[in-house]
């Protein structure tokens, strides 16, 4: 997973798509959780529905990658990725794990770059 702030986005996209990548897109949802971000994840990737609500179901279809996008350069833009790891450092990490094992797969989350520890209004 590659980490970028999310003014970066624009710049982001353009480079994977001149560099022939099929881009997804994703917004982790605004109460963030595991379920809700698997689902938004899911969705974006073009996963079968049961992928968006049962982990292992993801970690296995993300395999099919090639075939879904018909591309071996798929690429998924994760935005607001920080909402999900300030609210649920435990989600996070598990997403994070089952996206970057995707052999096909390339992620990059946005979102703000911050130094220190989260304030209460990230919380």
């Amino acid at each position: 997973m590659i980490l970028v702030p999310a003014d970066r986005l624009d710049a982001v996209r353009t480079h994977l798509q001149d560099a022939g990548y099929a881009v997804a897109s994703a917004v982790t949802p605004a109460a963030a959780d595991l379920r809700q971000t698997q689902a938004e994840l899911a969705r974006a990737l073009r996963l079968p529905g049961v992928a968006g609500s049962n982990l292992d179901a993801m970690a296995d279809t993300l395999r099919d990658l090639p075939q879904i996008w018909g591309s071996d350069r798929v690429a998924l833009l994760w935005e607001d990725a920080d909402r999900l790891a300030a609210h649920d450092g435990r989600a996070w990490w598990i997403l994070g794990e089952i996206l970057d094992d995707a052999d096909d797969l390339t992620v990059v989350a946005l979102g703000e770059a911050r130094l220190g520890r989260p304030t209460e209004e990230d919380r």
